[in-house]
């Protein structure tokens, strides 16, 4: 009995052995194997296409992943690079700014806000630059106040702020200041001088151009005076063209009515908004929108909170906080309020400037024109605006009010006629486009 439970014995741990023998030999030979494979670099991804996804629509996120995890990978890579490269071009700025080289500074500075517009570092540094080198204050103001957006904590950049927002504030004085002094000057001339039947209708045809020009409207100043004059259609210009000009002239005739009104009320938007509209499409004038829009990178209310909101921008407009303000600057921000609420599907911005507007009219000021060319600064400003810093949008108004109180004193030249006009049935020449 013990002899053969011996003998069992033995057989088990022979059994044993022998196992962990070939067990020992086969890792040995996978991972010689493995190496080997290793060493050729050999990827054979032939069978992959195999892997279908039968739902198309489910699939969209994932069909790309190695694409996706590749992208991944290299922009982790290349934003380490681009602050590595804001740092060293900061540095090699600040270098430039103590060796007295203001010119390469400068370049270097722009392109560190450039790389990274949202570094408070970079923009309180490149403030202190321009505050230095170039005295602008109101430029540095502005970038102190961004960077402060982005870190309210930044000790520099609220010690420079501390400093420069009186001065600022009293410069935004002086500018309304000349403003009104310009505005004066422009009553008199007219007591003295009346401005003919003429120069009032280019002035107009003047307003409608840049206004729906900055909408991406292509008609010229001459063709749309012909088309208000004869009422004959435009040849090579399209019919939501001729249907922006013809609700922007209607609205800007409602306005002067509105002009001798002490408030401002919700219909009379609503009102200025279906003659701007009502020609191009007549089912959304005059109403709010019913859904949800996009503004670029800006996301305006929902249409459930538009009667709310709207309700509250006209008791704000007609509240004594703001018909205390100066008329340019409640002007200003009656436009940038109407259209970040964008209570409208579209003519947004056109309804805002004729507000704008009206708000003037009623000031005793001529209706601003915001110039085509200045397109680009516009929105720019709304930008800034929609950021939390509403004074470079008011500053850009103030400009543009002085520009047009420039054109009616006669101080530059965008009232000259250009081409040659003949209204008729012959054809004209209208800057160097032809009519008939």
């Amino acid at each position: 009995m013990n002899i053969s439970i011996i003998i069992f014995s033995v057989l088990i741990a022979v059994i044993c052995v022998l196992l962990a023998l070939v067990q020992y030999y086969y890792n040995l030979n996978v991972k010689k194997l493995t190496a080997l494979r290793r060493a050729d670099h050999v990827v054979d991804p032939f069978f992959r296409d195999l892997i279908i996804s039968p739902r198309d629509s489910l699939a969209i996120d994932f069909e790309h992943d190695d694409e996706l995890l590749h992208a991944k990978l290299k922009e982790k890579s290349t934003a380490r690079s681009t602050e590595s490269e804001v740092e060293q071009c900061l540095k090699a700025a600040l270098a430039y700014k103590i060796t007295g080289k203001v010119h390469k500074a400068l370049k270097l500075f722009e392109h560190a806000a450039v790389l990274a517009p949202n570094n408070p570092d970079v923009l309180n540094k490149y403030g202190e630059f321009l505050e230095q080198y170039q005295r602008d204050v109101i430029t540095a103001d502005e970038l102190y106040f961004k960077a402060l957006a982005y870190d309210p904590e930044h000790e520099d950049a609220l010690t420079n702020r501390r400093r420069t927002a009186h001065v600022v504030d009293q410069m935004d004085y002086l500018m309304f200041k000349h403003i009104d002094e310009k505005r004066v000057l422009l009553k008199n001339t007219l007591h003295l001088k009346n401005i003919d039947l003429e120069q009032k209708k280019q002035a107009f045809y003047l307003h409608i151009y840049h206004t729906v020009g900055i909408e991406g409207n292509t008609m010229t100043i001459s063709e749309l005076q012909y088309l208000l004059e004869t009422g004959q259609t435009i040849s090579g210009k399209s019919i939501v063209e001729h249907n922006e000009v013809l609700g922007l002239e209607i609205a800007l005739r409602y306005v002067k009515v509105l002009a001798n009104i002490k408030y401002i009320e919700l219909s009379d938007i609503f009102e200025i908004h279906r003659r701007v509209m009502g020609h191009v499409d007549p089912l959304s004038s005059g109403v709010f929108r019913n859904q949800q829009v996009f503004v670029g990178s800006h996301v305006p209310p929902p249409p459930e909170d538009l009667q709310s909101l709207m309700e509250g921008y006209i008791e704000w407009l007609n509240s004594e906080e703001a018909l205390s303000m100066h008329p340019v600057r409640l002007a200003a921000l009656a436009h940038y309020k109407l259209v970040d609420i964008h209570p409208f599907a579209d003519g947004n911005g056109r309804t805002s400037r004729l507000i704008m507007n009206l708000i003037l009219l009623r000031s005793g000021y001529p209706p601003v024109i915001i110039y085509k060319e200045d397109r680009v600064k516009y929105y720019e400003y709304l930008t800034v605006a929609n950021g939390g810093d509403v004074r470079p949008f008011v500053r850009f108004i103030a400009y543009c009010t002085d520009e047009t109180l420039n054109t009616y004193l006669g101080l530059n030249n965008r009232l000259e006629v250009q081409g040659k006009q003949q209204i008729g049935n012959k054809v004209i020449e209208i800057d160097g486009v032809q009519t008939v």
